[in-house]
């Protein structure tokens, strides 16, 4: 499939589709801290778009990077973006298909796992920010929507919702930093926490 570079993105990529609704350098800010501490380890990237978030990651050495994606026409530019990075890998799939084909498996465990942006597009925002936390071993980095309100995220499709914050206790995380970024949608840093 070749690449429109007049079609609109979610990320303006210059050079390959310059038309998107963001910039990565709005998509980065408050990624600082997890850019920081990537290097050596693993990433899973859910609704990784074009790549490029991934990408930035991978250019801050970490050992491997797999994003999943909607949209091949997304990952068409994000296999073009990212040609240069051997670690990085996408898979095509609905994020609610990808996790209940792997219903009653535990998930493949990441270091860092970022969930940007995406919970509030699902019916149940629960299931994805769930297998979000199920899948860090160590690091997940949670953006909501700037409607959020108390930590609750609200489906862009249904009246579900869920409490981020109960929920990542629940499985066994503790808040860590929350970082101001794009638009008035914060960076949530939840830390698993250690057993003593």
């Amino acid at each position: 499939m070749a690449i429109d570079p007049n079609a609109k993105g979610w990320l303006m990529v210059p050079g390959i589709r310059p038309d998107g609704d963001r910039t990565l350098e709005e998509q980065m800010m408050g990624l600082t801290p997890a850019l920081e501490e990537c290097r050596g380890k693993t990433v899973l990237d859910l609704g990784a778009a074009e790549g490029l978030i991934g990408r930035e990651f991978a250019r801050a050495g970490a050992v491997s990077v797999l994003g999943i994606e909607l949209l091949e026409t997304h990952l068409e530019v994000a296999r073009k973006a990212c040609a240069g990075y051997p670690q990085m890998r996408f898979i095509c799939s609905n994020l609610l298909t990808y996790i209940l084909r792997l219903a009653g498996q535990k998930p493949q465990q990441f270091d860092l796992v970022l969930c940007l942006g995406v919970i509030h597009k699902m019916p149940d925002p629960s299931i994805p920010l769930r297998f979000a936390a199920q899948s860090a071993r160590s690091l997940l980095v949670f953006r909501a929507p700037a409607a959020a309100i108390d930590g609750v995220v609200k489906s862009k499709y249904s009246g579900g919702k869920v409490n981020v914050p109960q929920v990542m206790r629940e499985e066994g995380f503790v808040e860590e930093a929350l970082i101001q970024g794009v638009r008035g949608e914060a960076a949530q840093y939840w830390r698993r926490a250690r057993s003593a």
